[in-house]
């Protein structure tokens, strides 16, 4: 298959996974900086950088990702659902972290990393199936 071809047929995960860069570097500056700078516990670091992320992710995903664009959504309460979403992603990661730093002692950035992973993976799939609603992503069955 051509690439173009290929870029077609996965074109909102190709997309998502930019999109999830850009956030994730959002995410992880503003973890480090409060980590490193403001001594912050990182805990709270998580819930920081984790924030800082939301309002460029709803942008990127809904305008660019899944190409929902259209005027009959309401975009506040698509907006809402998104920041469930995205408590929820931040629960898991908080618990996450604190799991594979206190308990298993493993480095903090590398469980920051992992955690990370695990939510892309998650957050796709309900943005694409209940936030988005496949818009943009019909090629691809997830």
């Amino acid at each position: 298959m051509k690439l173009k071809g290929l870029y077609e047929k996965y074109k909102s995960i190709i997309k998502f996974g930019i999109v999830g860069c850009i956030n994730t570097g959002v995410d992880f500056i503003t973890f480090s900086l409060l980590l490193s700078i403001f001594d912050i516990d990182k805990l709270l670091c998580q819930v920081g950088g984790y924030s800082m992320g939301i309002i460029n992710s709803f942008v990127l995903n809904k305008l660019w990702t899944f190409n929902d664009k259209k005027e009959k959504v309401n975009p506040a309460a698509q907006f809402a659902k998104f920041v469930i979403t995205n408590l929820i992603s931040l629960a898991i990661s908080l618990i996450g972290l604190n799991i594979l730093s206190n308990r298993l002692h493993i480095n903090v950035y590398a469980s920051k990393i992992i955690v990370t992973l695990f939510l892309q993976v998650f957050n796709y799939v309900v943005y694409n199936l209940f936030i988005f609603k496949g818009k943009g992503s019909n090629e691809v069955a997830v």
